[in-house]
């Protein structure tokens, strides 16, 4: 393992870089590497296991999100005579196909809504990105806020025409593409093997998004995904499109979002859309990474816990869990619940403690089958897939520019299970050399 560890740090790329690296027995065994696994440094996705566990340990794995239906003033004979309300409970999964069924569902025969169309956006209010995220991601589909209101992962689609290196791309399509959602290509072709290397610029609440960066040349219809910067509005301006279109009269000129609980007319709840259970979220956050689930469980967590959605509360709340089972949390920066905010620390000993410290909860089952396993599933299906590691390690990638992590379980040859975290900054290649240089070590410790 020294031999194999250090071959890693001699490569030309390390000079300059910074790596934390604890691996440990967790079944009884002695066994324990570590190299300066106290050091801080940013660890970009493997933040989702603080947050996930805390989810787990705050609101149980059947726990789910709840948005309400309710109205004012009076249905009668297909036609509402008064507001139609959407109650945003903080649900990140909510699709419109399942918006839509429930409200047809609670207002029978719907004809005409003569009131408004409100979002109510109470729960979260303005509150949507955490305020130390980077301008470079707000744009983009990974860089969505957590809004109380959220619809198809708050996500459109850009479809856009490119031709040859160094010219303008053209936007062909935006799917969907309401009226608010302007959009300024700027992005070019680049050179011939390259991948998408475009950026959608933008800030919450914003109607303006500028994509710039590089496409592949020569595409005719290359697509780009990027996030709405008003979740609460964009769900209620769909929803009232989708049943303009399916011939309910309704005006979009009377859509409203109310961030205060007390300006809402007393109303009458008709429905509600209720989520997956909580295990299923927490399977497709750590699985596919998805920054939105986290951010959503994460605010969900520290209002229950402290009624405070600001960053501090979410980091108390968060840290106070996993303290509770004897983490030590002393090091954690965190700013957000996803990692994708650059000033996230900790240290490898820090997420290896809680590893272990998790394995003793009754929550431990539902944690580590929602985790990627190395050449078979999520973020780590290319991971050690032609070595022993493969089907042996359950973890958790994380990645950003010049930032490569790894985190989780370890099942070992001979039946040990390991938990480990490695976590790697500034280092002078691609994330992918990085990512093939670490296999050896991973194989090396099942074997």
């Amino acid at each position: 393992m020294e031999e194999e560890f250090q071959k890693f740090l001699a490569h030309e790329w390390m000079k300059g870089a910074s790596v934390s690296f604890h691996v440990k027995s967790i079944k009884g065994n002695d066994f324990e590497f570590k190299y300066d696994e106290d050091r801080a440094l940013t660890p970009a996705s493997i933040t989702k296991l603080f947050t996930t566990s805390a989810g787990l340990f705050q609101l149980g794995k059947d726990f789910q999100f709840v948005t309400g239906i309710s109205y004012t003033g009076d249905f009668k004979d297909g036609i509402l005579d008064g507001n139609l309300i959407i109650h945003g409970g903080g649900d990140p999964t909510l699709t419109l196909i399942a918006l839509d069924s429930a409200v047809k569902a609670s207002l029978p025969a719907l004809k005409e809504i003569k009131g408004e169309i409100i979002a109510d956006a109470s729960l979260y209010g303005t509150r949507t990105t955490p305020p130390n995220w980077v301008w470079e991601d707000l744009g983009n589909y990974y860089g969505v806020g957590a809004a109380s209101l959220n619809l198809n992962d708050n996500m459109f689609k850009l479809y856009l025409k490119t031709g040859a290196t160094g010219t303008v791309a053209t936007i062909n399509k935006v799917e969907p593409h309401p009226p608010y959602l302007n959009i300024t290509s700027e992005v070019t072709a680049g050179e011939k093997g390259t991948g998408d290397n475009s950026f959608l610029f933008s800030s919450p609440y914003s109607n303006s998004h500028i994509i710039r960066g590089t496409l592949p040349p020569y595409r005719s219809n290359f697509r780009v995904k990027g996030g709405v910067t008003d979740p609460d509005y964009h769900a209620i301006w769909m929803l009232a499109d989708t049943l303009s279109s399916q011939g309910v009269i309704v005006s979009k000129e009377r859509l409203r979002v109310e961030y205060s609980k007390q300006k809402l007319s007393s109303s009458e709840r008709v429905g509600e859309v209720k989520s997956k259970p909580l295990s299923w979220i927490i399977d497709k956050t750590n699985k596919k990474s998805i920054n939105l689930y986290a951010e959503s469980v994460a605010k969900y967590v520290s209002n229950e816990k402290t009624k405070s959605i600001v960053a501090d509360s979410i980091t108390y709340s968060i840290l106070n869990k996993l303290d509770s089972i004897g983490v030590i949390t002393s090091g954690i920066y965190l700013e957000d619940g996803s990692g994708l905010s650059p000033f996230d620390a900790f240290s490898a000993s820090n997420m290896t403690s809680a590893l272990e410290k998790i394995y003793s909860t009754p929550q431990y089952a539902t944690f580590y089958n929602s985790l990627a396993v190395t050449g078979v599933s999520g973020t780590l299906k290319y991971f050690c897939r032609y070595n022993q590691a493969k089907g042996k390690v359950y973890g958790k990638s994380g990645s950003m520019r010049r930032v490569r992590s790894y985190a989780g379980y370890i099942n070992t040859n001979s039946g040990d299970i390991l938990a480990f975290t490695i976590i790697v900054n500034n280092f002078s290649c691609k994330s992918k050399v990085v990512r093939k240089a670490m296999e050896p070590i991973l194989e090396i410790l099942v074997k």
